[in-house]
Parts: structure tokens; C-alpha cells; sequence
């Protein structure tokens, strides 16, 4: 004979059961109705128009930017020095068109072209300038002041290597946001580029 005590068990387990699902299906409605943030992308910007004043160089071929790992994305990358030194973060919904290698490479050919002295990478013939980019961050010294860090070595070869030397910016953030942040490694990329054109114009490259 079946016991009758049973069946207010399995009755309060349906219950359960059946509460169980409609919570599940009340998130699975708040997470198809959720609308994300809209992502913003940035570039550098159109280049300096005195990049073409700033004289000729002998030509030269540039070998491809390199980075460490975390540059091989699109994020847009910060630094609170004040709080949290050793934490390189990201924002959640700013980033670059392109990784900041890319954007930078981009942005010296530019300016190497604007001199008259680009050549493709092929013709051996001409010293290689090659860029390893070291740093391309925010850095928030307080909650409202930051800069933009740019910090590349630039190596310049042909035959062996003809001259290396680090360069470095930092300049000032005009608001402390990714916004601000973009416009000052833009700004410190201009100036890096710039302080190399004009270190790679005291080099030998004539006749190497």
C-alpha cells in the first residue's frame, strides 16, 4: 500500500520547482532586455601639418612597430600612480581603431613620408629605423590630473647598428577622462616622432 504522507511532499517540491524557473526566466528576461554602454574609438588624429616643414632626410626604411603583449588590442589603457601604481586598467567602453603599435607606425611613416624619405621596406639598400614602443598610457597622478605617456626606442641599422636612443613624452591631460587621455598620447606621440626626426637627422646615413 503507497503511503499518503507523500504527496504534499512531492507537491511542495513542484512548487519549488516551478519558483525555481521563474526566477531563472525573470533574469534571462533582464538580461536580453539590458542595453550595454555604446563603445567610443579614437584615432590620433590628423597628422602635424609642420611635420612637412621640418627639412629632408636621406631615405629610409621602417621595419614593423613592436609592443610588449598587452598593446596587441584595442583597449585604451590607464594608470592610477596616486592609488594604484603597479595596476595597469583599461576603460570599459573607450578604445583605439587599432591597436597603439599600429597607430603609431601609421604615424611615423607619416612623417617620414612628409620628408621625403620613406622607401619600402624591401630596398636594402637604405638604413632601417625600427620602433619598439615601451610604454602608451594614462597615468592619473590624482583623482583629476593626468598625462599621456609615450616612451619607444628607436634602433637605426644598416650594416650593424648605426644609433639607438630612447625617446620619451609625457604630456598633460586637458581633462581626466579617455577622452583627455587620448588627446595627450596624441600629443606625445607628435612630440616622440618629432625629437626622432630630429635625432635621426645628426645620424651618418648618407653613403652607409
Amino acid at each position: 500500500m503507497t503511503s499518503t504522507p507523500a504527496l504534499p511532499t512531492a507537491r511542495r517540491a513542484a512548487r519549488t520547482l516551478l519558483a525555481v524557473l521563474a526566477i531563472v526566466s525573470a533574469l534571462a528576461g533582464c538580461a536580453l532586455t539590458r542595453t550595454s554602454a555604446p563603445i567610443t574609438t579614437y584615432d590620433l588624429g590628423p597628422p602635424l601639418s609642420t611635420q612637412s616643414a621640418a627639412g629632408t632626410l636621406p631615405r629610409l626604411r621602417i621595419a614593423q612597430t613592436d609592443g610588449p603583449t598587452w598593446m596587441e588590442g584595442n583597449s585604451l589603457f590607464y594608470r592610477l600612480q596616486y592609488a594604484q601604481a603597479q595596476r595597469l586598467q583599461s576603460y570599459a567602453t573607450q578604445r583605439w581603431v587599432m591597436p597603439p603599435t599600429q597607430l603609431f607606425d601609421g604615424r611615423l611613416r607619416e612623417a617620414v613620408a612628409a620628408r621625403g624619405a620613406l622607401t619600402w621596406f624591401g630596398d636594402t639598400s637604405v638604413p632601417a629605423l625600427k620602433i619598439d614602443m615601451l610604454e602608451f598610457e594614462q597615468v592619473f597622478d590624482s583623482a583629476t590630473d593626468s598625462r599621456g605617456v609615450v616612451r619607444v626606442r628607436a634602433t637605426v641599422y644598416h650594416h650593424g647598428m648605426i644609433g639607438q636612443q630612447t625617446f620619451t613624452a609625457r604630456e598633460p591631460a586637458p581633462s581626466a577622462d579617455g577622452a583627455g587621455g587620448v588627446k595627450a598620447l596624441a600629443d606625445g606621440t607628435d612630440k616622440v616622432i618629432a625629437d626622432m626626426l630630429a635625432w635621426l637627422a645628426t645620424l651618418p646615413l648618407q653613403g652607409r
